[in-house]
Formats: structure tokens, sequence, C-alpha cells
């Protein structure tokens, strides 16, 4: 099975599941103001400068065509998926994974206070989010008497920041 039962479950992978699936709660909101075509009425907008609408409707808000909150979504997607899974690697991969996703959603932050100068509260509340996965995965990791793969860290940080400047390079042409 590639599901773990319930009895091997940890409080830690429970947490992770629950951020797992509050994340893709906020990315399917955010998904959805991206594509709403009637302006206002959405209970993330506090004015111009806390607008999630603002910031879900901007030229950085896709990648590609692909709307940035899908991608949100897939990785809290995978995250939840591995918080359940019975794969021995999972807390390393989520570890990995969120360490990525968490260096390129900073650079999205910084677009959002210093280009736009509007802030999305769903998309902060979700780097938040990634922090406590990371923490959690951490904390199991060593917990579970594993070394933390700082190369791996290490790695995810370096991939981050390529796949940021990539996508800087794209979204700027």
């Amino acid at each position: 099975m590639w599901f773990r039962k319930r009895e091997d479950t940890t409080l830690a992978d429970d947490a992770v599941l629950a951020l797992g699936l509050l994340g893709m709660a906020f990315m399917g909101y955010l998904s959805y103001l991206h594509f709403k075509t009637t302006p206002g009425s959405s209970f993330c907008n506090f004015g111009a400068h806390f607008s999630c609408e603002i910031v879900n409707k901007s030229v950085y808000a896709e990648l590609f065509g692909v709307p940035l909150a899908f991608m949100g979504l897939a990785y809290f997607g995978a995250v939840a998926a591995l918080a359940v899974s019975a794969a021995p690697w999972r807390h390393r991969a989520i570890l990995l994974f969120s360490v990525f996703s968490l260096v390129f959603s900073l650079r999205l932050s910084f677009l959002e206070f210093f280009v736009l100068g509007a802030i999305c509260l769903f998309c902060e509340a979700s780097k938040l989010v990634m922090l406590a996965i990371i923490g959690l995965t951490a904390r199991s990791i060593v917990r579970a008497k594993d070394r933390l793969p700082l190369g791996g860290i290490a790695a995810a940080l370096l991939a981050g920041l390529v796949f940021t400047a990539a996508a800087r390079y794209f979204q700027a042409g």
C-alpha cells in the first residue's frame, strides 16, 4: 500500500496533512480569484494595500500561462499525499520540496511588497503554512534519529533560486 495505516501516523504527520489541506484551500480560493471576472466582493480585499485580487490578477500571477495558484495547489497537494504516504523518504521529500517552494514564494512576497504595493493575505498565510511544514518535517527527521539532509537542503535552495531566476526572466519577457 502506498499509504500508512492510521496507527502508524504521528501527530506531526497529521499536522502536516492538515497544513497541506489548509494550503490547498488557500490556493483553491486564489485560483478562483485568478479567474473571477467580476471585480470586488472578495473577502480577501481590504483596500488597495491588502488585496488578494490585485495580486492574483497581476502580470506576476502566471508563469507560461499557468496561474501560480495552481502551482501552489500542486505543491500543497503533494505535501498532503506524502503526509499519508508509507514511503520511508516522505519526510525528506516534503522538507526539500517545501524549501524549494518557499524560495520561489519569497520572490512573490518581494513583488507584492515592493512592486505591486498590495499584499495578498492568503499568499502570505501560505508561506507561514510552508514554514510550519518545514519545521514539523525537520523535527520528524531529527526525532527519527536521522540526520537532516543538509546537502539536499542546499540543493533545494539552489534549485529554488535557479527556478526563481528563470521565472523572473520569462515573466519579464
